[in-house]
């Protein structure tokens, strides 16, 4: 039981130690919330999924070897997780499409190596995955609006307007 709440918990609190580092360097996560949510509910789902991810790495890091790498996939994954909100600032759309995105590849590999060991930690998995793949979604959906070929239109129309 201690190894289930140790597992949970080193995830929010390497995240509360970033966060606490990047305050003393000037440095606000921002957190993704959709449809005219609040930006801390957006923090909450976040931050709630990381205990998710640690409690799954539990659950499969002990079953051999194919449970190790499993358990490596969802530390990276828990890596990506912790450093994103940080990292958002300085990206424009295109580049915070991409991260986004890679993050959600990296969570899909991971479920899918944590299923083949233990399809219960891949199921406490899926709220967290979820949120990332409707931020990546949303995120690149929004991009792809106003980028070429269709930011182009949008573009000219504003264009050929007489001044």
């Amino acid at each position: 039981m201690l190894g289930l709440v140790l597992s949970g918990a080193l995830p929010l609190s390497l995240f509360v130690i970033a966060n606490g580092l990047a305050e003393l360097n000037g440095i606000v996560p921002l957190f993704f919330a959709p449809f005219g949510l609040p930006g801390w509910f957006g923090a909450a789902v976040h931050i709630a999924s990381l205990p998710l991810f640690g409690v799954a790495r539990w659950m499969v890091a002990d079953r051999g070897s194919d449970g190790r790498h499993a358990g490596w996939w969802l530390v990276g994954l828990m890596a990506g997780s912790i450093t994103l909100p940080f990292l958002v600032t300085p990206l424009d759309s295109l580049m915070l499409s991409l991260v986004a995105m890679a993050l959600l590849v990296t969570a899909l590999s991971a479920i899918l190596r944590v299923a083949k060991v233990s399809p219960k930690a891949a199921l406490i998995m899926l709220p967290g995955v979820f949120w990332m793949g409707l931020s990546a979604f949303i995120g690149l959906s929004l991009l792809a609006g106003w980028a070429p070929p269709f930011g182009l239109t949008n573009h000219n129309g504003q264009a050929m307007q007489p001044n």
